[in-house]
C-alpha cells in the first residue's frame, strides 16, 4: 500500500471512529482510531481523539495522557489537546500541571478567555486566590458578558468578606442574566454580609 493509500484509509477509519464515538460505541471508536494512527502515525486529530475516547469514554487517564502526548509531539501548541490535558489534570487536582497547560494556551492566544477562566479555576483549586482573581479579571477584559466569570468573582469576594466587590460583580452578572436565582441569592448573601460588617 502506498503512503497516499495509507493516508486515505486512515482518514476513512478516523471518520468511522468519530461516527462510532457519536453513537457511544466507544470500543469500536477506539479500534478504528488505533488503526488510523497505525496507518498514518502523523495523524494528529486521530491521536487527539484517541486520548479523548480513553479519557471521556473509559475514564482511563494514563492511556489518554499517552495519546495526547503523541499529538503534542506532532504539534506542541495544539490548543485543543492542551485544553483537554489541562482539564484532565484539574479534575485530578494536579493543579500545577493544569496551569502549565493553560499558560501555553493563552501564550498562543492571549485573547482566549476560556484559557484564562480555566487557569483561574486551577489557581482557585490550589488555593492561590490572588492569581485566580487576576486570571478571571483577564477573562472578563476579553469577554465582559461572561456571567459565569462574574459569578465566580462574586463568590470569591464573598468568601474574602469583600462584600462591596461581591455586590458589584453579582450586579454585573445580573445585567446579563436577571432571572437567575443563583445570582439573586449570592447578591442577598453579599448584602447581608455588608450590613453585618457595617454594624460591627
Amino acid at each position: 500500500m502506498t503512503k497516499k493509500d495509507k493516508i486515505a484509509e486512515a482518514k476513512d477509519l478516523f471518520q468511522k471512529g468519530v461516527d462510532y464515538w457519536q453513537e457511544d460505541r466507544i470500543d469500536e471508536a477506539i479500534e478504528c482510531l488505533e488503526k488510523a494512527v497505525e496507518l498514518d502515525p502523523e495523524y494528529l486529530d486521530a491521536w487527539y481523539n484517541l486520548g479523548n475516547a480513553y479519557y471521556s469514554g473509559k475514564g482511563d487517564f494514563d492511556s489518554a495522557y499517552k495519546y495526547w502526548q503523541k499529538a503534542l509531539e506532532l504539534d506542541p501548541d495544539e490548543v485543543d489537546v492542551l485544553y483537554n490535558l489541562g482539564n484532565a489534570y484539574r479534575e485530578r487536582e494536579e493543579f500545577d500541571k493544569a496551569i502549565e497547560c493553560y499558560k501555553k494556551v493563552v501564550a498562543k492566544n492571549p485573547k482566549d478567555h476560556e484559557g484564562w477562566n480555566n487557569m483561574a479555576n486551577a489557581y482557585y483549586g490550589k488555593g492561590e486566590i490572588k492569581s485566580a482573581i487576576e486570571c478571571w479579571q483577564k477573562a472578563l477584559e476579553i469577554k465582559p458578558d461572561k456571567v459565569e466569570t462574574w459569578y465566580n468573582l462574586g463568590v470569591i469576594y464573598l468568601e474574602l468578606e469583600e462584600f462591596e466587590k461581591s455586590i458589584e460583580c453579582t450586579q454585573k452578572a445580573l445585567e446579563f442574566y436577571p432571572e437567575s436565582d443563583r445570582l439573586h441569592s449570592l447578591l442577598n448573601a453579599a448584602k447581608r454580609g455588608k450590613e453585618a460588617q457595617e454594624q460591627k
